[in-house]
């Protein structure tokens, strides 16, 4: 039986496969707007409404690293990223070459990672955290928008990142795969 039959009769399975996401909101079973995450098969959702301290920071970490990106280097917005076949995630920003497609790309395909966190700073570190390093991100930044900290991530061993360093907003930082790009939190506008 298929996915489609047995939604018709009402039924939808507990765990599903990205592939099965994508068929559903191609269908218009799922509205492309809606915000969740498929984290290993569970549809996890997510704030509709962003808080402005969020959308704040995102719009100037975008404004920053936009023109500092030379080459290839492609900044993506809340763009879906497929990890593995069950799990799919929105960050808020990423990086990764235009030749890769956004729906094949995956965690070792990714130059750069950013998670904004305002009330999702819990969920970023202690779920998505280990995801990112489980699945071959190399640079994951978690920018707490409140407290105007950047915790980046590196070196994954075993789905851990073994390499976490806290910043704080006058401290340059600079992405891993981008030594000629700096960041200083309390000086974007």
């Amino acid at each position: 039986m298929t996915l489609f039959q047995n939604m018709r009769r009402g039924l939808l399975p507990a765990r599903l496969t990205v592939e099965e996401i994508y068929d559903l909101t191609e269908a218009g079973i799922l509205p492309e707007q809606d915000d969740f995450e498929l984290i290993e098969g569970e549809i996890i959702p997510m704030a509709g409404a962003k808080a402005d301290w969020h959308e704040i920071m995102k719009s100037r970490l975008n404004r920053a690293l936009m023109p500092a990106l030379a080459g290839d280097a492609r900044l993506f917005v809340e763009a879906s990223v497929t990890l593995s076949e069950d799990t799919l995630v929105q960050p808020d920003l990423a990086v990764w070459t235009r030749d890769i497609r956004p729906r094949a790309v995956r965690g070792p395909d990714i130059l750069l990672l950013i998670e904004v966190a305002d009330s999702s700073l819990a969920y970023d570190l202690r779920v998505k955290a280990p995801l990112y390093a489980r699945y071959g991100v190399r640079d994951y930044w978690v920018v707490d928008a409140i407290r105007q900290t950047i915790r980046i991530h590196r070196a994954a061993e075993h789905g851990v990142y073994i390499d976490v360093e806290e910043y704080e907003g006058h401290d340059p930082v600079t992405p891993l795969l981008f030594p000629d790009v700096t960041i200083r939190l309390d000086t974007l506008d």
